[in-house]
Formats: structure tokens, C-alpha cells, sequence
């Protein structure tokens, strides 16, 4: 285990943390040094795994979205559409332009 906890030097640790724009006190540099390690041990044991008869896959499992069948529904009634929507003439509602210019 000692090792692993010998990856990350710590000042190796207060470079990455500096790119990154943090300024951690040094109680917390040696956590980070300590979490960092741990997930480059862990990378490591990965790397080592053997693959070679493992096949590609896109997904870990084998399962489709499941999708409804695109059939109308109820609607909101002209009451609760007058009152919840910017712009309403009592059939359409009136939608901010999307695309184009930046005229309603």
C-alpha cells in the first residue's frame, strides 16, 4: 500500500492544483495526494486487466430505451393555458422567435 501512497509527489499535487486554479492548504494537499493516488493505483490495476478475449461493446448492458407510442394526449384547458402562458388570444399562444430574428 505504501506504493501507491508514492505515486503523487507533493508537489506534484500543488502543480496539478495550481493548473487547475486551487490553492489548497497543506492538510488538504496530502487528502488530495492520498484520493489522487488511490485513483492512479486503481487506473494502474486497470491497465493490467486482461482483455484480450473481452469483445467491444457501446453499453454495458443490453437494453433499449423504452419509448411510448407517439399518440395525442390530453391538452390543458384554455383556462389554465390563459394562465400560465406569456401570450395567450384565447386558441393560440403567442411563443418568443426562436429562430431568424429576435422578433415575437
Amino acid at each position: 500500500m505504501s506504493e501507491q501512497n508514492d505515486i503523487l509527489s507533493e508537489s506534484a499535487v500543488r502543480d496539478l492544483a495550481s493548473l487547475s486554479r486551487l490553492a489548497p492548504s497543506d492538510e488538504q494537499v496530502e487528502r488530495l495526494r492520498r484520493d489522487l493516488c488511490a485513483v492512479l493505483g486503481h487506473a494502474e490495476c486497470l491497465a493490467r486487466a486482461p482483455l484480450e478475449d473481452v469483445e467491444p461493446m457501446a453499453r454495458p448492458v443490453d437494453e433499449t430505451n423504452r419509448l411510448d407510442a407517439d399518440e395525442p394526449g390530453t391538452t390543458l384547458a384554455p383556462e389554465t393555458l390563459e394562465r400560465i402562458a406569456p401570450d395567450f388570444d384565447g386558441v393560440f399562444l403567442g411563443v418568443p422567435r426562436v429562430l431568424g430574428g429576435g422578433e415575437s
